[in-house]
């Protein structure tokens, strides 16, 4: 990166990403209407999500920062396409705008 400025952000990067996106990816689909209990629930989420992951890569012995980090954006990813395919049958008039 331009003058090395990606080193001291990645940990910060990272932080944000662990604390917040597992959890918003599944929380807005509960489609809550106060913001505060969307961050409250997403934080926990995330943390549960966090701390299930890692334990159970440390418990089958198949411990790796890079792969936590890889099943924990799977998981925000597929939290995500779940989202858009709920959006898009609410919009198109399928059952769940019902």
């Amino acid at each position: 990166m331009l003058g090395n400025v990606g080193a001291p952000l990645r940990p910060a990067a990272a932080f944000w990403f662990l604390l917040l996106c597992p959890g918003m990816a599944f929380i807005w689909l509960l489609e809550l209407e106060d913001w505060y209990t969307e961050l409250a629930l997403a934080l926990a989420l995330s943390l549960t999500l966090d701390a299930v992951v890692s334990e159970t890569m440390v418990l089958a012995r198949l411990w790796s920062a890079t792969w936590a980090l890889a099943v924990l954006a799977a998981l925000s990813v597929a939290g995500a396409v779940s989202q858009m395919r709920g959006s898009a049958g609410r919009h198109r008039g399928g059952p769940e705008s019902q």
